[in-house]
């Protein structure tokens, strides 16, 4: 799912940020959706992917799943009661963080995992920013 290629912020508002665990420093806008709907449970290269998401009131998380999941927060969140409701559900929802502190800090800490934050927030060791290709 990521290949190497040079690392960049999204313009929508948002950075998309992983642990240095994960290779390379691209991800495809279908594949990072993917993993946040649970559609995908690994990367590329078959370590598991650990998505963590923001609150569902924060703008960061408006921009990212307008741009990467490209449906609004409110039906992102249906999804889920929908799959949850599910009696052959199998699948947990992404952890979510109240803020881009707290994302950075599960980020880093967690490996294979995979975050947003917003295009100020400084990263700290452990965490990379990566783009996200159409």
């Amino acid at each position: 799912m990521l290949s190497i290629g040079v690392p960049a912020l999204a313009a929508d508002g948002f950075v998309v940020v992983v642990n240095t665990s994960v290779p390379g420093a691209n991800v495809k806008r279908a594949d990072l959706a993917a993993v946040f709907l649970k559609k995908a449970t690994r990367w590329g290269d078959g370590s598991p992917a650990s998505p963590v998401d923001q609150s569902g009131t924060s703008p960061v998380r408006k921009a990212f799943s307008d741009a990467v999941l490209q449906m609004p927060v409110s039906a992102v969140l249906q999804y889920w009661q929908r799959l949850l409701l599910s009696p052959q559900n199998q699948i947990r929802i992404p952890i979510g963080k109240a803020s881009d502190e707290e994302v950075l800090a599960y980020v880093a800490k967690t490996g294979g995992a995979v975050g947003y934050v917003a295009p100020r927030a400084a990263l700290p060791a452990g965490v990379k920013a990566v783009s996200v290709l159409e």
